[in-house]
């Protein structure tokens, strides 16, 4: 695998750790909903923009076939975040956010039991690394992770709803009832997901909250960062998608807590301890593990071609 095909999985890794701080602060002064609504608007309009200028807005109705799936990806992606907030709100955010990595261990069962991917002993060893540097990284107690908390399930679930998505923008993707580009799966996706969340924000009460956002230039800041990184994760999650395993995609995200553990040091001072260091560098070596293997695999495969 060489440089130009790494980039955009370990770009997406930047793209959502930039997303996934931008978003954190600005939940610190909003509840998640209304912050949800928020970022999605902006995501709306940049996507409509960028659609615009590539004329890919009239694809929009060009979805004969897999108009269902297309719903059904953006039902997935409000319940993914809700079933996420849920867990929050009734465990810890430690615990949560580990639980939420498994996501990586569903797509590989996926991968195996639908798809017939087979995956080589040293290739599962890596994944487990990475997830184990994971856990040092968020800094989590091990004794904390309990899947008596009953939080715990809906963590699992968050995780679950995100590997079957991941299959879903696939399938469309490669659809050959319809031709349907990237940007229009990201569009529905967006689109249906802000739709629900704007719903369950005003159902709670909460929607009145969006009216701090021009009072407080920190939030602002926060929220248009994260909107921008929204976008970005759709353009370079649905391309990497389109290009790669959905697993490797996935293992490539679990970079994700390194660039957000940085990121908190570098602009808010939040100080890493030995043990998040160490967290950090098994996870990358496990992902240069992955490389190595993927070359590996390319090789063989290709001197089979010969």
């Amino acid at each position: 695998m060489n440089a130009e095909r790494i980039l955009p999985l370990a770009g997406l890794a930047v793209i959502w750790g930039v997303y996934y701080v931008a978003s954190g602060q600005a939940v610190l002064s909003l509840s998640v909903f209304p912050v949800g609504v928020a970022i999605r608007l902006l995501t709306l309009a940049l996507l409509t923009a960028i659609m615009l200028y590539t004329g890919e807005l009239r694809g929009l109705f060009r979805t004969k076939g897999v108009r269902a799936r297309l719903c059904l990806i953006g039902v997935m992606g409000f319940l993914l975040d809700l079933t996420a907030f849920i867990g929050l709100q009734l465990s810890s955010s430690g615990s949560g956010t580990a639980l939420l990595k498994t996501d990586i261990l569903f797509v590989n069962l996926i991968s195996v039991v639908v798809y017939g991917q087979r995956f080589r002993r040293r290739e599962w060893l890596y994944t487990f690394c990475m997830l184990g540097g994971v856990l040092l990284v968020m800094g989590l107690d091990p004794r904390e992770l309990s899947l008596a908390d009953p939080g715990s399930i809906f963590f699992l679930l968050s995780a679950l709803f995100v590997s079957i998505n991941a299959f879903l923008i696939k399938s469309v993707q490669r659809s050959p009832k319809a031709a349907v580009g990237s940007r229009t799966i990201a569009f529905y996706n967006n689109f249906i997901t802000l739709v629900l969340f704007t719903a369950t924000s005003a159902a709670l009460g909460t929607l009145p909250q969006l009216g701090r956002v021009a009072s407080q230039p920190g939030l602002l800041t926060a929220l248009l960062i994260a909107g921008f990184g929204q976008t970005g994760i759709y353009l370079v999650y649905y391309y990497d998608l389109a290009r790669f395993p959905v697993w490797l995609v996935k293992v490539f995200l679990l970079l994700m807590p390194v660039v957000a553990g940085g990121l908190s040091y570098l602009l808010f001072g939040e100080r890493l301890a030995v043990w998040q260091l160490l967290g950090m560098l098994i996870v990358l070596l496990g992902a240069l593990g992955i490389l190595f293997e993927q070359r590996a695999k390319e090789a063989s495969e290709l001197a089979a071609q010969m």
